[in-house]
């Protein structure tokens, strides 16, 4: 990592309440460590937390606090905290969650600033549980005291041989010392993950359970991590956010040079209670989290099974330097069809050059195929298998391999393992799928030699994809861009002078001040208000009914279009008259367009976010939807739009003409900077802007404001 990012990571890295920046080394290669409520009796789990440390060979003190006295596995013991060695620089705490908070200042009289709960019974039991919980982060606030947890397994750090997990030894798969680091919100996830890793020869450096995050939360933990130089890649698990603007500042400045492996859970109605539950979490809509990764170029995974793949794949593999990937298999069917996955992932599966080909086809079998996918059948041998493709890698014309490799041939075998080692250049992506008893044996042979082996092709193919996706995003970013700055003078503070729900109209006339074009309208309150109506409108007219609690004017039929004579516009305007008395507007009908939304509202988790994608109707059924969150630059809200189905009509879809897409992004900075910058707007609703080849025209318009 450059100089430059370490020190912009440090500045996003936020202190202590005494303006501190504590170090955190002390969580994870503790010179010596106090387990405060470790005792023999059976199921304490302080006692397995010893017996894990012992297990693992930790290599500091370990001393233990119980008022009983007992001793754990020989370990010192001491019955209260004022009795500790001063040498102890982390204390882990697993007593019931009422005599926590009376811990406190004994420890920090001791000078233990380091501290890991390990207890239940905070805020994900419910009121009560939430109360004591402040308390004690208040209280650690003050006494300068940093905290991983409560309610979480704490941490483990391979190279110290440190961890203070509470399960029984025998019962863990810890992995060996290696670059991947671990954030988890769930403990349980966590020890999936260290085993799952162990068990396929993965090294890790360092993981983290945070629980119910008092303090020490995602943003802090990813900083230290991108500072670390043992780490090439993270993984995170999330259930929510502590600090969404942070986190995102956070991850987009670690981004660009260490890859972040996000998994979020959590992310439907049943999913978010149940994160409720676990861990005292308000998960958030899953749909701005999405965004928030796309705009920061964290790489989202969907289970436990990609997260492993992802993470073995980052600490193997080069930066990928291109997306031109050669497909090589011993299966003509196996090779075309993951030939389409790639093509669809967005990567390139180019043949090779004629005279290449042709040089191959003079060497070897006339069956074997040499366009891409390499297909070299049944009767290919290792031998020829590793120099086909040390020939091609060598051209120039390919920027990574996907090798997929099935059984039950004599000519490929498992002696193909040191063949790839030792022969394939080291500085492209290569990624082996291989099948049945192959994968077993080759993935034994290929620990840590740089080429990632996965039990099928699919798998082997979607490493690449993530590969070629990350560099893309970090190729992608220009450099220090910001948010472009909007006039929206005529919006700074319009809403104190209104009511507290403006209503359409009122919208309308701010949009005109600021140069965004709306229809034509006149409030309509009598007879001669339709003489008026019909002279500075024209035909054809809309009547609408405009009020702050006419909120859905198409199912209360409080619309009517198309009205082309007085007599029409005079009868419907009687009609509507009676049940919205001085509510009634005229406005002119503009001719057919697209209609778009474009929108923004206030994320609990991530602040305003905006919104774009087909309008109209039928915008809930489309779900032709991108979101972007604010602050974003100009080039986001643009990729932004260009994500959507509607962008190809914006371009001009079958011979259409192009549309008015300049204008299309101003309005849309327009309403993001009026979002960012007034933070009364719970949410805005333009639907549908209609946009034509030469201009942008807001049809309807809502707000909501926080509650006065």
């Amino acid at each position: 990592m450059s100089e430059l990012l370490v020190k912009e990571i440090n500045e996003r890295s936020h202190p202590n309440a005494k303006g501190e920046r504590l170090d955190l080394r002390p969580f994870f290669a503790p010179r010596s460590v106090a387990v405060i409520g470790a005792s023999p009796k059976q199921g304490n789990l302080g006692k397995y937390i010893v017996q894990n440390l012992l297990h693992q060979k930790y290599g500091g003190t370990i001393t233990t606090v119980h008022p009983s006295g007992h001793a754990v596995a020989d370990c010192p013991v001491v019955k209260d905290i004022q009795h500790l060695p001063k040498t102890v620089d982390l204390a882990v705490v697993a007593v019931s969650s009422s005599k926590v908070l009376p811990l406190l200042k004994p420890l920090a009289a001791k000078g233990i600033h380091h501290l890991i709960i390990i207890s239940g019974g905070f805020s994900e039991t419910g009121e009560a549980g939430e109360i004591l919980q402040h308390q004690i982060r208040d209280e650690a606030q003050q006494l300068g005291i940093r905290i991983i947890g409560p309610n979480g397994m704490g941490v483990f750090s391979a190279p110290d041989r440190f961890n203070s997990f509470f399960l029984k030894p025998e019962e863990l798969t810890l992995p060996q010392p290696g670059s991947v680091a671990f954030i988890s919100q769930s403990g349980a996830f966590l020890m999936q993950m260290l085993g799952h890793l162990g068990g396929l020869g993965v090294g890790v450096h360092r993981a983290v359970n945070f629980g119910n995050r008092i303090d020490i939360g995602e943003c802090e933990l990813l900083a230290e991590f991108a500072r670390d130089p043992q780490v090439r890649v993270i993984g995170l698990y999330l259930e929510s956010v502590q600090d969404g603007p942070r986190f995102m500042e956070t991850a987009r400045t670690i981004a660009r040079s260490k890859p972040i492996i996000v998994f979020k859970g959590g992310k439907a109605e049943r999913g978010r209670q149940a994160a409720l539950a676990h861990s005292a979490s308000l998960a958030g809509s899953y749909s701005v989290f999405k965004a928030a990764c796309e705009q920061t170029g964290l790489i989202e995974v969907n289970g436990l099974e990609q997260m492993v793949d992802a993470l073995q794949l980052f600490s193997d593999q080069p930066k990928a330097g291109g997306d031109r990937t050669l497909v090589v298999s011993n299966g003509g069917g196996m090779g075309v069809m993951l030939t389409d996955m790639c093509e669809q992932a967005g990567l390139r599966v180019p043949e090779p050059s004629q005279k290449f080909q042709l040089a191959l086809k003079e060497l070897y079998p006339s069956y074997y195929s040499f366009r891409n996918p390499i297909d070299l059948t049944g009767s290919g041998t290792n031998e020829q298998c590793v120099s086909i493709i040390e020939y091609l890698l060598k051209t120039g014309e390919y920027d990574a391999l996907l090798l997929v490799l099935l059984p039950g041939t004599e000519g490929i075998t498992a002696d193909i393992g040191p063949m790839l080692k030792s022969r394939l250049p080291e500085n492209l992506s290569v990624t082996v799928g291989a099948y049945g008893s192959l994968y077993g044996e080759l993935n034994s042979v290929l620990q840590g030699s740089g080429i990632s082996i996965f039990a099928t092709g699919e798998r082997a193919a979607h490493g690449l994809e993530l590969l070629a996706r990350q560099s893309r995003w970090v190729t992608g970013q220009p450099e220090n861009e910001t948010q472009t700055a909007f006039d929206t003078l005529p919006a700074r503070l319009w809403l104190r002078s209104m009511d507290q729900n403006p209503h359409e109209m009122q919208i309308k006339n701010l949009l005109r001040q600021c140069d965004i074009s709306v229809p034509r309208h006149l409030h309509v309150n009598s007879e001669e208000d339709i003489h008026r109506a019909v002279a500075e409108i024209g035909f054809p007219v809309a009547l609408k009914a405009v009020g702050p609690d006419i909120q859905h004017k198409t199912e209360m039929k409080g619309i009517q279009l198309d009205l082309n004579d007085e007599k029409s516009l005079l009868r419907q305007w009687e009609a509507f008259y009676k049940d919205w008395p001085g509510q009634v507007w005229a406005e002119q009908q503009m001719p057919p367009g697209l209609d778009l939304m474009v929108g923004g509202h206030r994320d609990p988790q991530f602040g305003p976010v905006l919104l774009f994608g087909t309008g109209g109707s039928y915008v809930e059924l489309y779900q032709d939807i991108a979101r972007l969150v604010l602050p974003a630059t100009n080039t986001e809200i643009s990729g932004g739009v260009q994500r959507t189905k509607a962008w190809k009509i914006i371009q001009g879809f079958r011979g259409k003409p192009k549309l008015d897409s300049q204008k299309l992004l101003a309005f849309m900075k327009w309403v993001a900077h009026w979002m960012v910058s007034e933070p009364d707007i719970l949410s805005l609703d333009f639907n549908p802007v209609r946009l034509y080849e030469k201009d942008l025209v807001v049809l309807d318009a809502k707000i909501t404001q926080v509650p006065l």
